[in-house]
């Protein structure tokens, strides 16, 4: 981490509330960077650490008269104002450099995460990891302007719920099955149900089968005795 933003970024990548995030400046600390030599090659950030700054880096106009050298009183006041200031730099930090679809992801995120997407699509949201939850919010926006499709459903499928196979009939456009390798648990049936719900629009039913394979006449593989699943 070599900026404010990639501190943000990384607290919210961990989970890390923005106002458990203190910001500081040291007595010493290198003129050509802005975050403190520790964290150059630190990939987490760790609970009440201080985060060490150069605020002349890239603030100098705004904190040239605020950490004089010869100024030693009001120490407490002065940190807490530099840990303020801080904070709002690096929110301004990540706007600026947003794009149109972050922007709208967050907005969409925000909605999801407030039930305005319905109450699976917020609870099944919160068992997706960052960069799974950025995956399905780019399939959103893709959706609002192409419609549903089971292409895109088949990518969503891919990223984010290893080993399964989707089948889909070509002759018989409602009809899909959809095979998952693994034990069937709440928590994985949630995900698939937002999935399905979110990017399938079908007239007919999905059939989902957990760990066992159902049996295709003439492959011979998925024709093993006790373990297929009879359709």
């Amino acid at each position: 981490m070599n900026y404010l933003w990639e501190v943000m970024i990384q607290a919210k990548r961990q989970g890390i509330p923005e106002e458990n995030l203190v910001f500081c400046v040291p007595e010493v600390f290198s003129a050509y960077m802005e975050i403190s030599n520790i964290f150059i090659n630190q990939d987490n950030l760790e609970t009440g650490q201080c985060i060490e700054i150069n605020p002349y880096y890239r603030f100098h106009e705004i904190f040239k008269d605020l950490h004089q050298p010869d100024y030693r009183e009001g120490n407490e006041l002065q940190s807490s104002l530099t840990n303020l200031i801080l904070h709002q730099l690096a929110g301004n930090d990540v706007m600026s450099g947003m794009t149109k679809e972050e922007y709208h992801k967050k907005l969409l995120l925000q909605d999801i995460s407030e039930g305005k997407k319905g109450r699976l699509a917020k609870e099944a949201m919160r068992l997706f990891d960052i960069d799974e939850q950025q995956t399905i919010l780019s399939g959103m926006l893709r959706q609002y302007l192409t419609g549903c499709s089971i292409d895109l459903f088949q990518e969503m499928m891919a990223v984010l719920i290893p080993d399964h196979i989707v089948y889909h009939n070509n002759q018989k456009a409602s009809e899909v099955l959809i095979y998952i390798g693994r034990k069937r648990s709440e928590q994985l049936e949630k995900k698939i149900q937002f999935l399905i719900s979110g990017f399938l629009n079908l007239a007919g039913n999905v059939d989902i089968y957990y760990e066992y394979h159902f049996g295709i006449i003439g492959v011979e593989e998925t024709m093993i005795i006790d373990e297929i699943a009879l359709c």
